[in-house]
């Protein structure tokens, strides 16, 4: 369009020019002029028409130069548009080249970058990075050789089962497995397994293998990242090793802790029965000190063993924490009453403060609960030579469904330093060797209610000041409970020969045992069998009638266990025989308690060492005790 318009102007300035070049010229003008004025030339004098022609030649000679300046300064302009939309057009071309030029140059930066960090990742990873093209090697880097053992060209052009073992550590064939492998990549899912690499030397190592598909161009390649993980395969095995030494040593312990315990507590049930006994006879005053000596010694022995295994349970972790109503007021009050007479012969003053909003029933675990106090309370009586000690009861906080209780046991006795304070609650700690010394123990009771605290999701603090006293608090949370306690039944025990007369099969391999367990049933009015062992325990029940088994848990040719499967067996195929009450004997052995002997088919339960009234209370059946 713009040549167009030039074309037209420049035509136009031709025709000017020619004008103007006639209108410069005085013959032309005057032969144009003479027919114009060929009339006026005989009326005008010559002078006259002189001027008249030069007048009419600068008029036409103004006319054309205006012309001609308008058509020079219309070209001027459209040659300065023309160049300056040029110039910009060109200045925007090479603005656009340059900042093409910029991305170029940047994009081939950012590419060199990339190279060279995949490079680098590529040439100086610590594990083996191999290429495959979806069958055999094409590349890998530095690490590869190192790990393998090879060179690069025993690596390219080979699958990766050539450098493996024949068959995986499961049995099956590593170039099936490999195969299986490669071909679940090749459908986009990563793989990412433990493997067994040989080496070129024929030597195996253990490593974990990561399979991607990733694309380089327009060709898209697998790769393998192989890291060699035998150290950590190595200190695994190790420490499952260790693991398996500690859980034997630790169940070999236990068998011996329990082993003891059973010969302990067999020992005790002798001696402590042997004193009751004895009270039964006529004594005098010097005997019954001597008898108050015995059960006092054999209550502090037991006291260590129950300590021990306690102790055993909590680190073989056999305790489970119950969740059951109990009367939590009641369980303060015999607490107290329990340690009154230690801290009375001390001359030890024993208080017990109850807050008034501390419930009477809660939900919890009561056994455990009595455990930790009634060790907090001997301590405090035992480390205490003058002044008092106390047990006060609050209510921290209250939910819906909850009491937050804290029991707090202080005693004015020597307290504990504070270097020792740390070490409180650690194994078999006591504050100092003297204190072992001079008060004895076995450094176990604390560890024991810390433990016990912890299984309760509780809390245990002690604070302390050295030669003035001691506080432990312990802070549990209790369930509420709708439950208000059984209905309360005024009953006196029956007189000991007012008690129903029963046969009785005692089974018992200790000869003390049975010399005492026999006269405490013989007394009762009960007729006994003795059966030293569990076998000969099994040949008597099928030969007699027996009302009552009192079946001791450990003994050799059949344990009590073994004897009692037997015997539910044999009701079960005889409908026509009576069942036969079994109560266990038993010395409190790991995993031996209560509920245990209960599962197994026995009625009831009587630990070891036992008292007269234990056996009173378990011969008769629960409706009718």
């Amino acid at each position: 369009m713009i040549r167009k318009i030039l074309l037209a102007v420049v035509l136009c300035s031709i025709c000017v020019c020619q004008q103007f070049v006639k209108a410069s010229c005085p013959s032309y003008l005057h032969s144009e002029t003479e027919a114009v004025y060929s009339e006026a030339e005989n009326e005008m004098p010559e002078d006259k028409l002189v001027e008249f022609n030069q007048a009419e030649h600068d008029r036409g000679l103004a006319k054309y130069t205006r012309w001609f300046v308008i058509i020079i300064l219309i070209l001027s302009a459209i040659s300065l548009i023309t160049s300056y939309r040029r110039l910009r057009s060109q200045r925007r071309a090479n603005k656009a080249i340059a900042h093409q030029r910029n991305i170029l140059k940047q994009t081939l930066l950012d590419q060199q970058v990339s190279e060279d960090k995949y490079k680098a990742i590529f040439s100086q990873a610590n594990d083996a990075i191999f290429l495959m093209n979806h069958e055999t090697f094409v590349d890998c880097n530095g690490k590869t050789l190192e790990m393998f053992g090879c060179k690069r060209e025993e690596i390219v052009g080979h699958p990766p089962y050539d450098y493996s073992p024949s068959k995986q550590p499961d049995g099956k064939s590593s170039k099936d497995k490999a195969i299986l492998y490669i071909e679940q990549c090749k459908k986009g899912i990563s793989q990412r397994f433990y493997w067994v690499h040989s080496r070129k030397d024929g030597s195996t190592f253990d490593a974990e293998v990561s399979l991607n598909m990733i694309n380089i161009g327009e060709q898209s390649f697998i790769q393998a990242i192989v890291r060699n993980i035998s150290e950590r395969v190595r200190a695994e095995s190790e420490m499952v090793r260790a693991r398996e030494k500690a859980e034997k040593a630790t169940e070999s312990k236990t068998f011996f802790l329990a082993k003891m315990s059973h010969e302990i507590r067999t020992m005790l049930g002798g001696i402590t029965n042997s004193a009751q006994l004895l009270r039964g006879t006529r004594v005098n005053d010097q005997q019954s000190e001597l008898l108050d000596i015995i059960n006092a010694s054999a209550d502090n022995l037991l006291s260590i063993v129950n300590e021990i295994l306690d102790f055993s349970k909590i680190e073989a972790g056999k305790i489970d924490i119950e969740d059951q109503a109990f009367n939590l007021r009641k369980i303060l009050d015999e607490l107290v009453s329990a340690n009154l007479s230690n801290a009375t012969e001390k001359n030890i003053k024993l208080y017990l403060s109850v807050h008034h909003h501390v419930p009477e029933y809660v939900s919890g675990d009561e056994l455990r609960m009595k455990q930790i106090l009634a060790n907090l309370l001997s301590n405090a009586i035992k480390f205490t030579e003058k002044g008092s000690v106390s047990l006060d009861v609050t209510i921290d906080s209250e939910s819906h469904d909850a009491w937050h209780t804290t029991f707090k046991v202080i005693d004015s006795g020597i307290g504990i330093p504070d270097s020792r304070i740390k070490d409180m609650f650690a194994e078999y700690s006591q504050s100092d060797v003297s204190i072992s010394r001079r008060f004895g123990g076995t450094g176990l009771g604390l560890n024991i209610v810390y433990n016990l605290v912890n299984l309760m999701k509780g809390k245990i603090d002690v604070s302390s000041e050295f030669g003035k006293g001691t506080t432990f608090s312990v802070s549990i949370r209790f369930g509420k409970t709708d439950y208000t306690g059984p209905e309360e039944k005024e009953q006196d025990l029956l007189p000991l020969a007012n008690t129903k007369q029963y046969q009785v099969l005692l089974a018992e391999d200790n000869v003390i045992n049975q010399k005492i367990t026999i006269i405490n049933l013989v007394q009762l009015g009960h007729k006994v069998d003795l059966a030293v062992n569990g076998k000969e325990a099994w040949k008597k029940y099928q030969e007699n009638d027996y009302e009552i088994i009192l079946m001791d848990i450990q003994m050799p040719e059949m344990d009590g266990i073994e004897v009692t499967h037997l015997i539910r067996k044999y009701e079960a195929e005889n409908p026509d025989k009576k069942r036969t009450r079994i109560i266990a004997l038993t010395a409190n052995i790991l995993g031996q308690d209560a509920d245990y002997c209960l599962s197994e088919g026995m009625d009831a339960y009587i630990p070891k060492p036992f008292r007269i009234e234990d056996i009173l209370e378990k011969l008769e059946p629960e409706e009718t005790s």
